[in-house]
């Protein structure tokens, strides 16, 4: 049986090519069989397959060594480089291409400042090597390139007037290696955000602009930046608003694309191996539902900056920043298929996720970033009966950001059982919530968000009469729930009132497709957190700190941090003050009567009364209580792909309701409590 030990341990980087079966192509894992010293059974096709001479042979030794001392044999997750042999040519050069926006609109917000001046500082920092390659795109009324071979003096700009007939210079002319042309790109990042500065042009040729990334970097693969901050409007790729306020069904109509251009360009980018992140600076409606179509299928990510300003939004300037900077700098792959391999028996029903699905059992990854998950269901389509156990192999085949080609690979094994309770024993209730958030997603783009809150509540009804069929004598009156799914009535109730799926929360189109493209991309931690947000109370997080004897100089890795409160009203007192941590953002409520102490060491003034009613940026004071406050912040951001912003709401302020709707445990006008939500349930099953 696989344990949890070897699901999150990390791969096991190893020098040979592992053994395959040689009618399916799983590679060889700790839970196949030997018939022999000669022989081993593969377990996903039942196949038998000789052992290779080799593979007992120990090259340090040069003796024989036991066969169950091999790594393949003993770890389930596995990493190894493959041999030139294998290879159908040289791997191709990292290659970056950034397309900017820089209509009027676009110079109104301020924007390329603040990106040129990230990727100014962190220009020596890109994932690479000597052969990195990198291109510039600008796009208004027109679409611009810019040449920087080493050769020119200075960068030079050559514009394409007519986005009707796209023209584009030969690859050559548009990227170049970063290390040779390091002091023309500098020079232009310095001179771009003030290039355009007296254009007064509305229109926005994204479409076409994309086109050019496209057939630029047919060849040579790569990632594209796109920033937008409007409605596309000129050439191919033109959007109408249908943001409809007075419109409440909210299905296909609204969150599907409503065009298929997107979606069509993305297939061509990711045929030739390039992923397109999308980061959206918008003041207005963007249609972006349209607009993701190019990072969704390109295992690109969206990256969403509503009412973008570099004055007047001081908390999405401060997101931009550390949200670039971290998407600069991360490693990733690229040029990456991922292939999934079951037993016999069992086939890939539905697949979620950000990628192209060649087949039920392939995607394609332009972009292979670390903390990208993808779920499959699956069904069993015949019998199983033949092995007591049955495995899921990933494989995935990538180049890294140093030009070596990889493969990574996860064997995960299940017990096969006959009884229903077994099954139960089982069950995982974060990964079935993380899936039915994803199934979520698809249906309400696919139907409508009534639809979706219906057929949440039939899944968890079907899963409780299911159980309770299966017992030999269920207490007549109650409602029996499975010891390890005592959390799941609660979650989909926090679903059922995720801002996402419920039409009463007051959300932008755009912002509501966000979230739930948040909630189809994000690892299951990030999302636990979204579907039902952690509640802490920190006003005496400092005193309860020394009387546990933990220093304050602590980093982030090793803080403790506040007990986890259910998240209800009763939880709240008005003499605190509480962190809710939903994920993509942070809040910290601070109660009326809340100690003078805590207001002025975290939050820097005397009373409460002279407290603003919403901070967007919490001060650092020169104090322990507010580096403890920082040090608790940033250990709950670490590692996360959003930048998730801190405000700070008073008890009396007309912000108040956006923290009291995170208490999921309580009723609302338009939604049940937990414990009617029971009573519910208990009706139905």
């Amino acid at each position: 049986m696989a344990s949890n030990r070897w699901i999150q341990e990390p791969p096991l980087l190893i020098s040979d090519v592992p053994p395959r079966c040689s009618t399916c192509e799983t590679y060889i894992n700790p839970f196949v069989t030997f018939t022999d010293q000669r022989h081993w059974k593969c377990n996903s096709c039942f196949s038998l397959n000789d052992v290779p001479g080799n593979f007992l042979h120990d090259s340090l030794t040069g003796s024989y060594s036991n066969l169950y001392n091999r790594p393949e044999l003993q770890h389930a997750a596995m990493e190894f480089l493959v041999p030139m042999e294998y290879q159908a040519g040289r791997p191709r050069p990292v290659t970056y291409l950034f397309v900017f926006d820089v209509s009027d609109c676009a110079l109104e917000t301020g924007y390329l400042g603040i990106v040129c001046k990230t990727l100014l500082e962190n220009i020596d920092r890109l994932p690479g090597d000597s052969q990195t390659q990198i291109g510039f795109i600008t796009f208004a009324s027109t679409v611009n390139f810019f040449q920087l071979h080493n050769s020119l003096f200075r960068p030079r700009m050559m514009v394409m007037a007519d986005t009707d007939d796209i023209f584009v210079p030969s690859e050559n002319e548009i990227l170049v290696n970063l290390q040779q042309s390091r002091q023309l790109i500098i020079s232009l990042l310095e001179e771009l955000p003030g290039m355009f500065r007296d254009t007064q042009k509305k229109a926005c040729a994204f479409g076409p602009a994309l086109q050019v990334a496209q057939k630029v970097l047919t060849y040579s693969g790569g990632r594209v930046s796109a920033f937008l901050t409007q409605l596309p409007n000129t050439g191919c790729g033109s959007l109408q608003s249908r943001e409809d306020p007075g419109d409440c069904t909210l299905g296909v109509k609204h969150l599907g694309p409503a065009i298929n251009f997107y979606k069509v360009l993305a297939l061509e980018f990711c045929g030739q191996q390039t992923g397109v992140d999308l980061f959206l600076l918008s003041q207005q409606y963007t249609d972006l539902a349209s607009i993701a179509c190019i990072s969704r299928y390109t295992s690109g990510y969206t990256y969403y900056y509503p009412a973008f300003h570099h004055i007047h939004s001081s908390a999405m300037v401060e997101k931009l920043r550390k949200e670039f900077q971290f998407y600069l700098t991360r490693s990733f792959g690229y040029e990456g298929t991922l292939r999934i391999r079951c037993t016999q028996g069992l086939v890939v029903d539905t697949f979620y996720g950000n990628s192209f699905l060649q087949s039920m059992q392939m995607l394609y990854l332009p972009c292979v970033y670390p903390q990208a998950e993808f779920a499959f269901q699956m069904t069993i389509d015949g019998a199983t009966a033949e092995s007591s156990h049955v495995i899921f192999q990933s494989s995935l085949l990538y180049t890294s950001c140093q030009g070596e080609r990889r493969v990574r690979i996860y064997t995960y094994c299940l017990p096969v059982v006959s009884s229903p309770t077994e099954v139960y024993a089982g069950a995982n209730v974060g990964i079935i919530v993380g899936f039915l958030s994803k199934m979520a997603v698809d249906r309400s783009v696919r139907l409508s968000l009534s639809h979706t809150r219906d057929e949440l509540i039939k899944v968890l009804t079907d899963i409780l009469v299911a159980y309770r069929t299966s017992l030999c004598s269920p207490q007549q009156n109650m409602l029996t729930i499975p010891h390890t799914l005592l959390q799941l009535p609660l979650y989909v109730l926090a679903l059922l009132k995720q801002p996402a799926f419920h039409r009463s929360f007051a959300m932008s189109l755009d912002e509501r497709v966000f979230r739930m493209s948040q909630l189809m991309e994000q690892p299951l931690s990030f999302v636990l957190r979204m579907v039902y947000p952690d509640l802490y109370r920190i006003d005496d997080y400092l005193n309860r700190q020394t009387a546990d004897n933990v220093s304050v100089e602590v980093d982030t890795e090793t803080i403790k941090r506040p007990a986890l409160m259910p998240l209800s009203a009763e939880s709240l007192t008005l003499e605190g003050a509480f962190l809710i941590d939903c994920g993509h953002v942070l809040y910290i409520w601070v109660a009326r009567h809340c100690n003078t102490g805590f207001l002025g060491d975290v939050l820097g003034v005397t009373s409460y009364t002279s407290l603003p009613g919403t901070l967007t940026l919490l001060p650092i004071l020169e104090n322990p209580t507010s580096k403890l406050i920082h040090m608790l912040l940033e250990s709950l951001r670490k590692e996360r792909l959003y930048h998730a912003p801190c405000f700070i709401i008073k008890d009396d302020s007309s912000s108040r309701s956006i923290f009291i709707k995170y208490l999921i445990n309580n009723r609302t006008e338009s939604a049940m409590s937990y414990y009617e939500f029971l009573l519910h349930l208990k009706e139905q099953v």
